[in-house]
C-alpha cells in the first residue's frame, strides 16, 4: 500500500469519525474541536498541477490556467421549468448553447445542479431522473466543445423558486428536508450529503460512457454552493468541510476540490486549515434584482476584488464561481471585473448565468440576469473580450483605480460610448462602432463586433465574428439584429417578450489585405444571402454564415471545422414576430433656443416607409416633424431652436409602412389632424428657460428608480415611503434609519441617476452654482448628507441640519466638499466594497464640481453617536432636490 493511500483512507476515515459516519468506536472518536488539520492534499485532475505558490498550471507547458465562461442551469429548477414553458427541446437548447459557448471563445462552465432537491431522496441515495440524465448530457456536449467544468453537485436554495414554490414540498431530496443552515451542523444531513456525493461521482454518464469522477473535462468540484458557514464554531466548521472532501476523494475522483469563503469572509481560517485545495468567490458589484435597468458608469466598482488578497489564502487556489454586472446591459463591465479577477489571481470565472436561446427572448430563467450571443449582443462580444482577458492578462497586476485603470495591457474601455475594446496582433475586438485602428489588419486572425469599425462597416446590430482560415479565405459569421422593447430586468412572463431577433439584409464592407477589394461571398447556412462577389469590398449579408475569398472556392478545399465550431454551424433562433414597437430615449426637459433631439427606436421585421414627431403643448394643437433614419432602427427629428416657446408638452412618434399608420405611445391607427383620431397617452417633457431650475429629484416620479444600501445579504430592497407634504400636499421621499428591535443602521443610503435629464439640458447647466432642497427633519435633531456625485464617481457633499417644519435651503455648490459616499447599488457579498472616494487625481485643492458631468444625487443618513435605535426617529421628508442658478453677488 502506497504511502498516498495509507494517507487518503486516513484521511477518510478522521473526516467521517468526526460526524459519526465511520465504524469507529466512541473512545476512538476524536472530537471535531481538537482534529489536527490533515496536510492538504495535492491530487489534480491529469492534465493540471498545482505548484508550490498555490497556482493551477497545466502539466503539458506550465503556463498558469485561466477559464472563462457561465454558469449553465438548463438540467435544473427555473430554467429547467422555464424551457417547458417555451415547448422547447431541452437537448437541443443544450446543443445551442453549448454551440454558442464555444463560438464566443469561452472555455470554462460551472454546472450549479438542484440534484440534492431533485435527483437524491433525504438520505442522499442518487436517482436517476430527466434532471440527472440532462446533466449528463450537457457534461458531454461541453466536453465536446472543449469545456472544462466546475461542478458543483449541492444547491441549497429552494429548486422551486421563484415560480413554483407550492411545490416545493414534493421535492425528494434531503435539502427539501433539512434547513441551509443546517447542513454544515446536523449529522443526518451531512451523512446524507456525503453519501449523495459519492453516489453521485460515481454515477456513470451514459453519453461519455464514464463516471463523472473520471471525467477529464471536470476538472473542479465545489462540493456546496454558498453553505451557511459557522464562523462560532471554526474547528467543527473545517471537520465539516474535511467531511466533505472525504467523500469525493473516497470515489478515486482526481478534481480539483473548492469550497466557498466570501459568503462570510471571517471563515477563511477554517477553510485554510481544511483538507479542501482551494477557494470560491462570488461577486456581485452592482447589487442584485434592481427590479429595472440600471443607468449611469459603474466602472468605479469594479477596481478591486480585494477580498481574494487573503494572507491566509495566499497558497491556495482561487476562482470565481459566480459573478454578474446585475441589471445592466452595457458592454464595458465584464473586461474590467475579468481585469480584476486577473489582478488577485483569479483562474476560472464563471458568470452567472448564461440566457438559454430558447428563452432569452424573455429573460425568463434569472430576472436580474441577461446575457445571449443573439439577444445581448454588445454584452456577449465585452463576454467575448472578457475571456480574452483572462487568458492574455497576467495574474497579479493591478492597473490603478479608475479612470486610470480604462486602459491596460491591449484593452480599452470607454464609458462615455459604452465601449470596450481588444486591439491585439491577431485579435481586434469591439463592443460598439469604433474609430480604432488595429494593429495590424495583415496579421488579424479574428475579429469579432457589434457595429462598425476601419475593418468591417455594418449597418446591422447584431454580433458578427470573422474567423482566418488561411491566405485569401475567411469565414464570417452574423447575428440577427436584436432589438429591446421592454426592459429585460421587470418580472419576467413566459409570454413578455422583452427583445426581438429581426432579420434583415444590411451592406457590410470588410477591408482585409489578404482578400482585396472584389472578393467572393459564398453562404454556407440556410438563409444567408446567395453567392455575390463584393464591389469596393462591399456586399450584402442576411444573418448566416458565409465564406470569403479571393478567389472562387474549390469543391472540398474548405476545413470541417474552425475551433470547436462546425464550418457550416450557425445556432440562431427563428425571428421574433411581433407587432411594431416603438420605444424613445426620456426627455425631461430642453432649455428654450437649443436644438431640440428626439430619438425612437422603430423594432420591426422592415423598415417603415415614414416616421414622424408630433409635438404639441398641453392641451394645444399638434405640430409635425419628419424623422430621420438615424441608424438600423434609430430615427431621430430635430425641433429648431425657438420654435417652441416654454411650456409642458406632449409628443407623439407615427410610424407609416403604406397606407397604414401606428401612432404611439398607445399604439393607435390615427394620426393628429385625423377626424378619428382619439389617442389620450403620450410622452411628456417640458420647455424651460435658459437657466431655469433642473429638478433632480421627485418622489412621485423618481422612487421606483432609487437605489439603497443592502441591510443584511438579503434586504435589497429600499426601506422608504412616498407620503404626502403636511404643508403643501406634494409627494416627499420619508426616509429613516432602519430598525430592527433593538438594533439600528448605522447609516443608510438611497441614490438616484440623474445622467440623462442633466444631459437633456447640456451646457445650460454650465452655471448652475446652487442646490435648493426642501425637506424636514423626522425629529429634533435629525441630520442627512446631501451629495452630487460625478459620472467618474467623485462626490461633492454637504451636511443638512432641518427642524421638524419644511424649510427650503440653499446650498451653494461652491460650499460642497469632495468626501467619500456609499456606492449604490450596494455590492454582494459583503460590505468590503461598499463606500468610494474621489476618482484618482479629483477632490484636491483647485477642484470643485462640474455640473455637466452630474450622474447622481445622494442621501445618507447617520446614527448619532451613542444614540439608542428608535424606529423612525433618525431621518427626513425631501419634497424636491433642484439646481439652479443664482444671480452671483
Amino acid at each position: 500500500m502506497s504511502a498516498r493511500v495509507r494517507w487518503m483512507m486516513r484521511l477518510v476515515t478522521i473526516a467521517l469519525a468526526a460526524f459519526g459516519l465511520a465504524d469507529v468506536s466512541a473512545s476512538q472518536q476524536p472530537s471535531p474541536r481538537t482534529i489536527a488539520a490533515p496536510r492538504r492534499d495535492t491530487i489534480a485532475p491529469r492534465d493540471m498541477i498545482i505548484d508550490s505558490l498555490g497556482v493551477i498550471r497545466w502539466r503539458a507547458d506550465g503556463r498558469e490556467v485561466a477559464l472563462f465562461g457561465a454558469n449553465y442551469t438548463l438540467p435544473s429548477a427555473s430554467d429547467f421549468r422555464a424551457a417547458g414553458y417555451v415547448g422547447a427541446d431541452r437537448r437541443k437548447m443544450i446543443d445551442d448553447d453549448m454551440a454558442h459557448f464555444a463560438r464566443m471563445g469561452w472555455d470554462g462552465l460551472r454546472l450549479a445542479s438542484w440534484g440534492d432537491w431533485e435527483s437524491a431522496d433525504t438520505l442522499g441515495n442518487l436517482i436517476a431522473n430527466e434532471h440527472l440524465d440532462l446533466l449528463d448530457y450537457l457534461v458531454a456536449r461541453a466536453r465536446q466543445r472543449g469545456i472544462r467544468m466546475l461542478l458543483t453537485p449541492i444547491q441549497t436554495y429552494d429548486a422551486g423558486w421563484p415560480d413554483a414554490l407550492a411545490s416545493s414540498a414534493h421535492y425528494p431530496g434531503f435539502s427539501r428536508k433539512y434547513p441551509r443552515d443546517v447542513l454544515g451542523t446536523d449529522p443526518a444531513a451531512i451523512r446524507a450529503q456525503a453519501n449523495y456525493l459519492r453516489q453521485f461521482l460515481r454515477h456513470v454518464n451514459p453519453y461519455t460512457g464514464i463516471a463523472l469522477k473520471d471525467d477529464p473535462a471536470i476538472v473542479f468540484i465545489e462540493m456546496i454552493n454558498e453553505p451557511v458557514h459557522h464562523p462560532e464554531d471554526r474547528a467543527r466548521a473545517t471537520a465539516y468541510i474535511d467531511t466533505l472532501v472525504a467523500a469525493v476523494r473516497s470515489t478515486g475522483a482526481r478534481q480539483l476540490l473548492f469550497h466557498n469563503v466570501s459568503q462570510d469572509f471571517t471563515i477563511a481560517d477554517a477553510v485554510e486549515r481544511s483538507a479542501v485545495q482551494g477557494v470560491t468567490f462570488g461577486w456581485y458589484p452592482t447589487g442584485l434584482v434592481s427590479g429595472h435597468e440600471l443607468r449611469g458608469n459603474y466602472l468605479r466598482s469594479v477596481d478591486d476584488y480585494a477580498p481574494m488578497r487573503d494572507p491566509l489564502l495566499a497558497r491556495m487556489p482561487r476562482i470565481v464561481y459566480e459573478f454578474d454586472s446585475a441589471d445592466l446591459q452595457t458592454g464595458t463591465m465584464y473586461p474590467a471585473i475579468a481585469r480584476a479577477f486577473r489582478g488577485v489571481g483569479a483562474q476560472f470565472a464563471s458568470m452567472f448565468a448564461y440566457d438559454m436561446l430558447a428563452t432569452a427572448s424573455r429573460n425568463l430563467g434569472w430576472q436580474t440576469h441577461h446575457l445571449n450571443l443573439v439577444y445581448t449582443p454588445r454584452k456577449a462580444i465585452s463576454a467575448v473580450i472578457a475571456a480574452e482577458a483572462m487568458r492574455r492578462l497576467p495574474a497579479g497586476v493591478g492597473y490603478g483605480s479608475y479612470p486610470a485603470n480604462t486602459s491596460f495591457g491591449d484593452f480599452r474601455l470607454y464609458p462615455d460610448s459604452d465601449l470596450a475594446e481588444l486591439v491585439a496582433t491577431d485579435a481586434f475586438m469591439y463592443t460598439g462602432s469604433t474609430s480604432t485602428l488595429p494593429k495590424d489588419a495583415g496579421a488579424l486572425r479574428r475579429i469579432a463586433g457589434v457595429g462598425s469599425s476601419p475593418v468591417v462597416q455594418y449597418e446591422g446590430e447584431g454580433a458578427y465574428f470573422l474567423d482566418y482560415l488561411r491566405d485569401g479565405l475567411w469565414r464570417l459569421e452574423v447575428y440577427p439584429d436584436a432589438e429591446s422593447v421592454r426592459d429585460p430586468f421587470e418580472s419576467p412572463a413566459p409570454d413578455k417578450v422583452v427583445t426581438r431577433a429581426i432579420y434583415r439584409r444590411w451592406p457590410m464592407t470588410v477591408h482585409l489585405p489578404d482578400l482585396g477589394d472584389a472578393f467572393v461571398v459564398s453562404p454556407l447556412s440556410r438563409g444567408a444571402v446567395r453567392r455575390a462577389r463584393a464591389s469596393s469590398s462591399r456586399f450584402d449579408v442576411r444573418p448566416g454564415v458565409y465564406i470569403l475569398s479571393r478567389k472562387a472556392l474549390a469543391g472540398g478545399s474548405l476545413p470541417a471545422r474552425v475551433g470547436h465550431l462546425g464550418m457550416s454551424e450557425f445556432r440562431a433562433p427563428p425571428q421574433d414576430d411581433g407587432a411594431l414597437a416603438v420605444t424613445v430615449v426620456p426627455h425631461q426637459s430642453y432649455a428654450r433656443g437649443t436644438p431640440m433631439r428626439f430619438t425612437a427606436t422603430v423594432a420591426d421585421s422592415e423598415s417603415p416607409d415614414t416616421v414622424a414627431l408630433y409635438i404639441r403643448p398641453v392641451g394645444g394643437w399638434f405640430r409635425r416633424y419628419p424623422m430621420q433614419r438615424t441608424a438600423a432602427y434609430r430615427w431621430q427629428g430635430v425641433v429648431p431652436p425657438d420654435s417652441m416657446p416654454e411650456g409642458s408638452y406632449e409628443f407623439a412618434i407615427a410610424v407609416a409602412r403604406g397606407r397604414h399608420h401606428t401612432l404611439f405611445p398607445d399604439a393607435s391607427s390615427a394620426r393628429p389632424g385625423d377626424w378619428d383620431f382619439h389617442a389620450r397617452t403620450f410622452w411628456r417633457m417640458v420647455v424651460v428657460a435658459p437657466g431655469n431650475p433642473l429638478r433632480l429629484l421627485d418622489p412621485a416620479v423618481d422612487a421606483p428608480s432609487l437605489a439603497f444600501s443592502r441591510i443584511g445579504d438579503a434586504g435589497r430592497a429600499g426601506l422608504f415611503r412616498v407620503v404626502a407634504s403636511n404643508e403643501t400636499g406634494n409627494p416627499a421621499l420619508h426616509l429613516s434609519l432602519p430598525t430592527r428591535g433593538a438594533w439600528a443602521a448605522e447609516s443608510y443610503s438611497t441614490a438616484l441617476v440623474v445622467r440623462d435629464r442633466v444631459a437633456d439640458r447640456g451646457s445650460d447647466l454650465t452655471a448652475a452654482n446652487a442646490l435648493r432642497v426642501r425637506l424636514r427633519g423626522i425629529s429634533a435633531g435629525s441630520s442627512v448628507q446631501l451629495a452630487l456625485v460625478e459620472q467618474d464617481g467623485t462626490a461633492w457633499a454637504a451636511q443638512l441640519t432641518p427642524d421638524t417644519t419644511w424649510t427650503e435651503a440653499t446650498v451653494p455648490l461652491s460650499l460642497l466638499v469632495a468626501t467619500r459616499v456609499a456606492m449604490l447599488p450596494q455590492g454582494f457579498p459583503g460590505t468590503w466594497n461598499a463606500s468610494m472616494g474621489p476618482a484618482a487625481g479629483r477632490g484636491g485643492l483647485g477642484d470643485h464640481l462640474r455640473p455637466t458631468a452630474l450622474e447622481r444625487v445622494q442621501l445618507t443618513l447617520t446614527r448619532p453617536p451613542g444614540a439608542a435605535p428608535q424606529a423612525d426617529r433618525y431621518g427626513v421628508e425631501v419634497e424636491s432636490i433642484t439646481l439652479v442658478t443664482l444671480p452671483k453677488p
